[in-house]
């Protein structure tokens, strides 16, 4: 978690692509730390990260990371 005076969406432009991910509006994923996808509700998914944080993902960030893992 870091405080920045940036917004996400220049912080996001300003990260590797192949590295960084937008998940949900408030969260960028650093790839290398997930772990695994879990179901939450209907339309709803928490990334589960190697440090045993969980993150919301949208279904748009969902879909983005089904996209990008194959």
């Amino acid at each position: 978690k870091h405080l920045k005076q940036q917004t996400l969406t220049a912080l996001e432009a300003a990260l590797d692509p192949a590295r960084f991910l937008r998940v949900h509006r408030s969260f960028l994923l650093n790839l290398e730390r997930l772990v695994r996808l879990e179901l939450y509700a209907k339309d709803s998914w928490i990334a589960l990260l190697a440090d045993g944080t969980r993150i919301p993902a949208s279904r748009a960030g969902h879909a983005r990371l089904k996209e990008l893992l194959g």
